[in-house]
């Protein structure tokens, strides 16, 4: 079995570009598809570089060259490490952080110059894989460890399925580490040694696996991407009523789990339909996103706000209770009414009404407390508008 591997070794190294180039390709094919994002080429220029690295080390053994051997090692060698930076600045990148790329750039910098100053680094490949194993490992695994605690929502799993890729050629690359500090037989690139085997081994898995778990990855953020477009109102920004019956059952659920208080603020906007018919609808759309970004502005991290009719908006306070939640919506309420909109050529006086609500979780469905909130709503309004009705049990007062 050894000495088939042995036999095997300049085809693994051509096979191993091979899964570089194709990580390039397809990186490159989902750029060209609309997937614009640059972390996409930083990685299909790490499958290029990892390619022409590998390609390199095969022709090294398989043709003659006309220039040194150590030479073309030497770029080799400096290919297959930006291969591996690439790869980390693009994480950085998709995930919003700082690149490493000057860092980096040095790096691969010092490792082509390392085999110029010191005849070892280039004539012996223990020397060069402790040497170059060590920065590998560290790109390698902070890449895998940012993907993993990286916090999208709906993107953990295939974040980490990324991370576990990359730790687990970090953990390889560690043995190879340790492997060589205590073996004087690594000489060549291609000595009889079955580690070094298993290093090609490990490399060309490592690219098929690297670029299906970052294709499968950005695929999803597509997703959610587009997930998250349909949950939003176009025109105010804010979530809009597919969002609504989203985040009900999660914050029902974990009321209910949690034996915390989920509370609902319903509004609307006073004499919308005047506006719109003294004042056009482009009055009424601004008039609308004043209005949402107001209720964003007065709210909680943890609190979501809705669009869920024409000029009505939802507002879900988790963890609150009912007083709270009454107090919420007086302050709105006042923000509302107490400062005109600019809409064109005319400044326009605003109020609205308001229902309240704390949800009977365990006791009662979404649509229940709805229809609850729904019909204090209705109370402010007929008591003269401008004004918050709270509703308690199933009957409504007002505040």
């Amino acid at each position: 079995m050894t000495e088939l591997l042995m036999l095997d070794v300049r085809t693994m190294a051509f096979a191993t570009s091979i899964s570089g180039f194709l990580m390039a390709a397809t990186m490159l094919g989902i750029y060209l598809a609309g997937m614009r994002s640059r972390a996409v080429l930083d990685w299909a220029g790490a499958g290029l570089a990892f390619g022409v690295g590998y390609l390199m080390g095969h022709i090294l053994q398989s043709m003659e060259v006309p220039v040194p051997v150590w030479v073309v090692g030497t770029v080799a060698n400096a290919a297959i490490a930006l291969g591996h930076g690439l790869i980390l600045i693009g994480v950085q990148r998709y995930l919003g952080l700082r690149c490493w790329t000057l860092p980096i750039v040095l790096a691969v910098g010092l490792i082509l110059v390392s085999s110029l100053v010191f005849p070892e680094a280039r004539e012996t490949l223990r020397a060069r894989i402790i040497f170059q194993s060590g920065f590998y490992i560290v790109l390698d695994a902070y890449a895998g460890a940012l993907l993993w605690y990286a916090h999208r929502p709906g993107m953990r799993r295939f974040h980490r399925t990324a991370a576990l890729v990359l730790l687990a050629f970090a953990a390889f690359l560690l043995l190879r580490f340790s492997y060589a500090l205590f073996s004087p037989a690594l000489t060549t690139s291609f000595v009889q040694d079955p580690f070094q085997m298993a290093a090609f081994l490990a490399a060309m898995v490592f690219g098929f696996c690297i670029t299906m778990a970052l294709t499968v990855m950005m695929f999803r953020e597509k997703q959610v991407e587009l997930i998250g477009l349909a949950s939003k109102d176009p025109l105010t920004g804010i979530n809009n009523r597919l969002g609504l019956d989203r985040a009900a059952a999660t914050h029902m659920a974990l009321a209910r789990q949690r034996g915390r208080p989920l509370s609902a603020v319903l509004l609307d906007i006073d004499h919308f339909k005047q506006i719109n018919d003294r004042h056009g609808h482009q009055a009424g759309d601004i008039v609308l996103s004043v209005v949402a970004q107001r209720i964003q502005a007065a709210l909680r991290d943890s609190d979501n706000a809705f669009r869920v009719g024409g000029e009505e908006f939802l507002v879900m306070l988790p963890g609150a209770g009912l007083e709270q939640a009454r107090r919420v919506a007086e302050r709105l309420r006042r923000q509302i009414a107490g400062e005109s909109i600019v809409a064109g050529d005319r400044v326009l006086g605003l109020t609205a009404s308001f229902g309240v609500v704390e949800c009977r979780v365990g006791q009662e469905s979404w649509s229940q407390c709805m229809q609850r909130v729904d019909r204090a709503l209705y109370r402010a309004k007929d008591a003269g508008r401008d004004r918050v009705e709270v509703a308690i049990n199933f009957l409504a007062v007002a505040s």
